[in-house]
């Protein structure tokens, strides 16, 4: 270390040594800097930064070699072989050609081997240029001294490129060109420290000298090149600089609305780099209830629940662009359910994923209740008839194989048509909900109830003995039965109920259900609130029944049911006052089917208001072409009277076919009261007042006849044929004729005996002041056509 020192200090002229150094500084910059923009650039672009870098390099080398030559003091005579200086200045060159094209090839050990390369070769110039000093002396190597010479250039040499290329600051590239310069004076020094000049007068020149002072000139021009590449570096790194500066602004302006418009979308955004989390939106932040800060860094698997964690894994490490559903963990503990998807991007100059992430929890649960909706009454929330059947089905299997029972339980509320007509189907509804809440009280939470339609329910019931079955709808009756409050009424609905068990009375769904319908209506038929097992022959009779009531809508719409007449006389004077009309129905295979057969079942199959209105137009229609006394009677079912248009129905059916509303005589039962007594009353009123005249009929045969008297004022009471035809022999039921007559009497209503069929019951009733009569005696029913024999013509 000190024999270089002395060389330096003692062999050398310190200021050119000093130049010799500042050259080296600068060229090792300027080309280090080149070499930098040959790394950045492609194409040709990187061949044209790649000479300037070599140019840069090889003469920076060569002429501080030569600088440091010609700071060399000597006494002897000096000059510089053209051949070998050349040569020198080709291998300085291409030398760092060679190294520089190899460190900026991409790979781990790229630069410090293309830098090593770069030393070796001015090393390589170093001794060409010493080969080319011509002197009268005979030059002599110490080989530790090369060795340390060669070694101090490839290791620091290598050691510049490396900080210059990889670390791209601005700190980088001046500890490299510091790395670089001491690589190249140190090989210099330490090989002039190793040579030791012999002078021989007799040691041969070259013909070819160059002279100090022409060096000195080739020097000059080697430096201003390699200044003016520095210069050329130093304006395009300006220029870049500007460029770089005027795209980072442009790049924070664009990632500023970046992440405006992130923050502004409803989707969580994620930026992730192998699965650690990069940034996130505010929307992403808000989903998880985290502040943004909480993401940064963290592993993206911290924010899924545990049992999808391995799954996520296995798609981070292969990503595709399939949309992926999962529960993330919300910073509460609570589950959000989103559906995420991604792709790749560029993010801060290296590869990176952008995850959108969307909130499915509304979707799901609009999902859900879409499927509820599908499976579920929307009144009730009870299973609807698709999802009991398909339980059903479920239950008969399992049942079929573990050989139990399944009793299948068919309702019907007695009385719900009658409150939804009084009180409206807003209280109907409730009262739906009412029931539906009390059978799943009463039964067992293993079973099914199901709202099949209306007020039509049914259950499925596992059980081991048919009592099981009868048990609970023993309950059911009783639970249903009880009152329930609505709108401050106090109302009784109750219930019937059909049964039908498996295997016995069914091996199928569609074939149990039914049969329990067809024993409800058994049920019903035999006076409701009760309940009926299914036999065989309710099937048959009601196969026939659904036959019946299938022609008979078949007859309504054909037109095929005609109106017959009944003439009703004053007792007094024999002469006919009216006629009541009596709808027949001649069935095509059966013949005559009486009314007492087909009106119950058009009141229950909801073909009464057909009907009904049916035979008061014909009746209308025909009465029109009677003299104007007469008028005509027309019987109403109570079930007309729930609905509340009826009077309208009525009046504008009297004003289309022309008749006066005082030759119109409705006739009403008991019935008609006790279903909603003051809806009938308020019918009735405006009928009366409208001109229309109003009859009691059968009135004796009920219990409340007599307090309906007292609500609203009959023009006539209909005495029932069960009293007329006992009364010859009967004392009691004469005994209740002449109490009706008497109680019309004093309230001035006229008084219809019906059943007339002999002359003592004439005899008698015309004793007793019966106002006016009908039966047989008087007139059978007939067809309009032949009612002219019964009145003068007018």
């Amino acid at each position: 270390m000190m024999r270089v020192y002395a060389c330096i200090t003692q062999q050398h002229d310190l200021w050119l040594v000093l130049l010799a150094g500042a050259v080296c500084g600068f060229g090792a910059w300027v080309s280090l800097n080149l070499a930098r923009r040959a790394a950045a650039a492609v194409g040709r672009a990187r061949w044209g930064w790649l000479a300037g870098a070599a140019t840069a390099t090889g003469g920076g080398v060569w002429a501080t070699h030569f600088i440091a030559m010609l700071a060399f003091r000597t006494s002897l005579p000096t000059g510089y072989d053209v051949g070998l200086t050349v040569l020198s200045s080709l291998i300085a060159i291409g030398g760092a050609a060679l190294g520089i094209r190899h460190a900026i090839g991409g790979g781990r050990l790229a630069a410090p081997l293309g830098g090593a390369v770069a030393g070796a070769a001015a090393t390589a110039m170093h001794f060409t240029g010493m080969a080319a000093l011509q002197v009268p002396a005979n030059l002599h190597y110490d080989p530790a001294y090369v060795a340390v010479a060669l070694g101090l250039g490839v290791l620091l040499a290598g050691a510049g490129f490396t900080a210059a290329l990889r670390i791209g600051s601005l700190k980088g590239l001046a500890a490299g060109a510091g790395l670089l310069a001491l690589g190249i004076c140190g090989l210099h020094f330490t090989g002039m420290a190793g040579v030791t000049l012999i002078p021989d007068p007799l040691h041969d020149m070259s013909d070819q000298i160059m002279e100090p002072g022409l060096l000195a000139v080739a020097i000059a021009v080697t430096a201003t090149v390699v200044m003016a590449l520095g210069l050329a570096g130093a304006i395009v790194d300006q220029r870049l600089a500007a460029r770089t500066a005027n795209e980072a602004a442009r790049l924070r302006a664009s990632e500023e609305r970046f992440r405006q418009l992130a923050d502004a979308t409803t989707e969580g955004i994620v930026i992730h780099r192998d699965g650690v989390v990069l940034d996130v939106n505010r929307a992403m932040a808000e989903l998880l209830g985290k502040p943004s800060a909480a993401f940064i860094g963290q592993s993206m698997l911290r924010f899924v629940v545990q049992n999808r964690r391995s799954d996520i894994e296995r798609k981070l490490a292969h990503p595709t662009s399939e949309r992926v559903e999962l529960d993330l963990l919300h910073d509460d503990g609570t589950l959000v359910m989103v559906e995420a998807h991604g792709q790749d991007i560029t993010h801060e100059g290296r590869p990176a994923r952008v995850v959108a992430v969307r909130d499915i929890r509304e979707r799901k649960r609009a999902e859900e209740r879409i499927r509820h909706m599908a499976h579920h009454d929307l009144l009730t929330g009870l299973p609807n008839r698709s999802l009991f059947l398909d339980r059903l089905n479920g239950a008969l299997t399992s049942a079929g194989r573990a050989h139990t029972g399944v009793a299948v339980l068919y309702l019907d509320l007695d009385r719900f048509k009658a409150v939804n007509d009084l009180l409206g189907h807003p209280a109907g509804d409730r009262l739906l909900q009412e029931m539906a809440r009390r059978m799943l009280e009463a039964v067992p939470s293993h079973d099914t109830v199901a709202r099949l339609s209306g007020d039509e329910f049914a259950v499925l019931h596992r059980i081991a003995q048919p009592g099981e079955a009868l048990a609970l709808a023993d309950r059911l009756v009783k639970a249903l039965g009880a009152p329930a409050e609505l709108d401050g009424q106090r109302m009784v609905v109750g219930t019937s109920v059909g049964i039908a068990l498996f295997p016995q009375d069914g091996a199928g769904a569609e074939a149990l259900l039914q049969h329990a319908d067809t024993a409800l209506y058994r049920a019903k038929s035999e006076g409701r609130g009760t309940f009926r097992f299914f036999e065989a022959e309710m099937d048959e009779r009601l196969q026939a029944r659904r036959g019946l009531e299938r022609d008979l809508r078949q007859a309504l719409s054909d037109g095929a049911l005609c109106v017959h007449y009944q003439p009703l006389e004053d007792c007094r004077t024999h002469r006919v006052l009216g006629f009541e009309a009596l709808v027949r129905w001649k069935h095509p295979e059966r013949g005559m089917i009486p009314p007492s057969e087909f009106v119950p079942l058009a009141e229950e199959s909801g073909l009464v208001m057909q009907l009904g209105e049916f035979v008061l137009r014909t009746a209308c229609r025909d009465a029109r072409s009677w003299p104007d006394p007469v008028k005509v009677a027309v019987n109403l079912s109570p079930v007309q009277f729930r609905h509340s248009d009826l009077p309208a129905t009525i009046l504008g059916i009297l004003e289309e076919e022309g008749l006066p509303p005082h030759r119109l005589e409705i006739e009403v039962t008991e019935g008609v009261m006790i279903d909603d007594t003051e809806r009938a009353l308020a019918a009735l009123t405006a009928l009366k007042a409208a001109g229309v005249r109003i009859a009691l009929d059968d009135f004796g045969t009920g219990y409340s006849s007599l307090s309906y008297l007292q609500k609203f004022t009959f023009d006539k009471l209909k005495i029932d044929r069960s009293f007329v035809q006992l009364m010859a022999e009967n004392r009691e039921s004469l005994s209740i004729i002449r109490t009706i007559l008497a109680l019309a009497k004093s309230l001035d209503i006229a008084v219809t005996a019906e059943g007339v069929e002999t002359e003592e019951q004439r005899t008698l009733l015309k004793n007793e002041s019966c106002n006016q009569l009908q039966g047989y005696l008087i007139g059978r029913p007939v067809p309009a056509s032949e009612l002219a024999r019964f009145y003068e013509p007018a």
